[in-house]
């Protein structure tokens, strides 16, 4: 099992691709593993014949045994587990029906190490279980989260000491008892958002800058073009463009940092958010800066469309050097995004609304709408980053360069 990225440690097999005994080729794609955020499709490092290892439904962590490609003849070594059936491939008839297995369970010797998942690990800790306790049904008897959670569903005492309550805690009068509609495990997508904002928040200096723009023009672009585009024109497809051209022209915030550099980056490839039933997910279009808007809005829609429908894979979401995130069909005016790292940016979008503004000494109404930059001070500073926003501003005013776009 190869890394699967950042704040993602296993993934579950979920299909193979290439039937047990069938002969592949090197790069072909031979097992889907589906993770929190994405579906990947790992390719075979080699050409030769596959040996299935694990079945459909394992959860493996980064680095485990998937399978074995080898040569015609040659057999897979005696540790390894049988081939499962797999769809579609051919096998005896058996003589008595097949009953499911139960997931295989392993006896830990006392003293050896506890082997678990990351998540497992965190899971144990906020249930207050001690983990060396529970028995593992993960490859090899590793501990995952699924077995955390069956214990604690089964009442188990915390055998772990909670947490001492503070000074003031301690003092304060007991409260009446909370009335808990649900509780919902921190696990999953939402953890992985949880974990990547919060090392966000620690690791960068983050400033967040605010300006109302006149979008009285962009807007009416938008309603003028929408109807020459199949699906129609999202707003973000419209950022994506503009945000893309101004960042092509004040790059310093298309950049990443890395160690003890600042990554100046070549290339622009802006994510837009996408909120979905278990939390947030970030598609990318490749090189905003130099496609047309119409290849721009038809990767908007069919990215949009694979993240609602859970079909987003690694590559879809990878590479990102800027992201857009738009609360403006949600009824919000104004907010401070956090930073998508390794990124140094992020532009939040707020609703267009006829407000009451002045120009030319007279109070009329005019659509704006509020954007919102937050750039990593360690980045760059101020002016910069006001530059940027100035020049996503600009591009949303520009008649000419608006209409240029159709």
């Amino acid at each position: 099992m190869p890394s699967l990225g950042m704040y993602t440690t296993e993934g579950t097999v979920t299909e193979w691709l290439r039937p047990p005994g069938s002969e592949v080729k090197a790069g072909e794609a031979v097992i889907q593993v589906t993770t929190e955020k994405a579906v990947y499709e790992i390719e075979a490092p080699e050409a030769g014949i596959l040996h299935v290892a694990v079945a459909i439904g394992t959860v493996l962590p980064d680095q485990a045994l998937i399978g074995h490609i080898l040569a015609p003849g040659e057999a897979p070594p005696a540790a390894a587990a049988p081939a499962p059936p797999v769809a579609g491939a051919p096998s005896a008839p058996p003589s008595a029906p097949l009953q499911p297995a139960a997931p295989p369970t392993l006896a830990r010797t006392p003293g050896a190490p506890v082997i678990s998942s990351p998540a497992a690990r965190r899971l144990a800790q906020e249930r207050g279980i001690d983990i060396a306790t529970i028995t593992g049904t993960g490859p090899g008897g590793r501990i995952v989260e699924a077995d955390v959670l069956a214990v604690a569903s089964r009442g188990a005492a915390p055998a772990v000491p909670a947490a001492q309550p503070s000074a003031a805690q301690a003092g304060a009068p007991p409260g009446p008892p909370r009335k808990v509609r649900e509780r919902i495990p921190l696990i999953g997508i939402r953890r992985s958002i949880a974990d990547r904002l919060k090392a966000s928040q620690t690791a960068t200096a983050s400033v967040t800058l605010t300006r109302e723009v006149d979008v009285e023009l962009f807007f009416e672009a938008r309603e003028r073009l929408k109807g020459g585009f199949a699906g129609g024109l999202p707003f973000d497809a419209l950022f994506v463009k503009l945000v893309g051209s101004a960042l092509a022209e004040n790059g310093q915030l298309n950049a990443a940092i890395e160690g003890d550099a600042i990554l100046l980056l070549d290339e622009v490839h802006v994510g837009f958010a996408v909120a979905v039933a278990t939390g947030l997910l970030v598609p990318v279009v490749r090189d905003a800066d130099s496609r047309s808007l119409t290849e721009i809005a038809a990767d908007v829609l069919a990215l949009s469309a694979k993240a609602r429908a859970g079909q987003l894979r690694a590559e879809d979401m990878s590479g990102g050097t800027f992201t857009i995130t738009n609360l403006g069909n949600h009824g919000v005016d104004g907010f401070s995004p956090i930073i998508n790292p390794p990124q140094a940016a992020i532009l939040g979008i707020g609703r267009i609304l006829p407000r009451a503004v002045v120009r030319e000494g007279q109070v009329v109404a005019r659509r704006t709408c509020v954007l919102s930059l937050t750039f990593d001070h360690r980045v760059t500073d101020g002016v910069p980053a006001a530059k940027l926003l100035d020049g996503i501003a600009t591009r949303m005013s520009d008649e000419s360069g608006l209409n240029a776009l159709g």
